[in-house]
């Protein structure tokens, strides 16, 4: 499929090094192969193309969209490219291949979840891939499990923190302020720990391109989108909306009523991992 349709790259959304090893062997130098490893896994095949997803159950979809996320923010993927997916089911642990799907990624906006317009190239902007890997997974997790059991919701911004924070006043005291640059980074396991504890709190929190926790608790000012947010989605919704449409940054949104994850830039949806994907 991937020679017939002339894809430019195969995603493996499964953490099988074997199966990569042979589609590397098949492929050779003709296709770029990228593929996944459960964070914390040792990675037996690793040239720089791996990808790490979130240590909790995911379905094909959820896999094969995180991937796609991840590989376009690692500057692996590119948003005029065809890419081909394959996936599987993991529900009993490993994963077993059943699925190949053909993605468009520039127009392929079903299979993504996205919305009419939305550009990857919003994507190109985050300077560090390990930054934004570390919070989709966390945005993810948050979705599925909850804090405590119980469901929250979540809205995360990533770069021109600047902007962002002079599109923005506080409604709470700032817990981060005053704590070191490495207590604060979200490639800390303990900042992270501390988002989740401080989910509950109203506003946004302001993270910049280097992984670091600006603020918590921050009121992003109405901006006009840059078009309309679909029926359904909340208040969060529309401040990633606005604030991603004035900005250059990204922003993360957890919907506290459903679980899902939706990924902003440019003013527009990029991508909906649903929490029963």
């Amino acid at each position: 499929m991937a020679r017939e349709t002339g894809a430019e790259a195969v995603l493996l959304a499964a953490a099988l090094p074997e199966e990569a090893a042979y589609l590397r062997r098949a492929l050779g130098s003709r296709l770029r192969v990228i593929t996944t490893a459960i964070n914390g896994e040792s990675q037996t095949v690793h040239d720089g193309d791996v990808l790490a997803l979130p240590e909790i159950k995911l379905r094909r979809r959820g896999r094969a969209k995180i991937a796609l996320l991840e590989g376009l923010a690692a500057g692996l993927l590119h948003q005029d490219e065809r890419v081909i997916v394959v996936s599987g089911d993991a529900s009993d642990g490993e994963c077993e291949l059943d699925t190949v799907a053909i993605v468009e990624l520039r127009t392929d906006e079903d299979y993504l979840d996205a919305q009419a317009g939305a550009s990857l190239d919003a994507l190109s902007r985050v300077s560090d891939p390990a930054v934004f890997d570390a919070i989709l997974g966390l945005c993810v997790e948050l979705g599925h499990l909850g804090r405590e059991g119980r469901a929250v919701g979540l809205l995360i911004t990533l770069g021109d923190h600047d902007a962002v924070l002079r599109h923005s006043h506080p409604i709470v005291l700032n817990p981060f302020e005053g704590h070191p640059e490495a207590e604060r980074s979200v490639l800390n396991p303990t900042a992270r720990r501390a988002i989740r504890e401080f989910s509950g709190i109203d506003g946004a929190f302001v993270v910049r391109s280097d992984g670091i926790v600006e603020a918590a608790g921050r009121y992003l000012q109405p901006l006009a989108p840059a078009t309309d947010i679909p029926s359904g989605l909340g208040a969060r919704h529309r401040a990633a909306a606005g604030i991603t449409a004035a900005t250059r940054c990204v922003a993360f949104v957890v919907a506290q009523s459903s679980g899902d994850t939706r990924v902003f830039g440019g003013g527009r949806i990029l991508m909906t991992i649903e929490a029963t994907d």
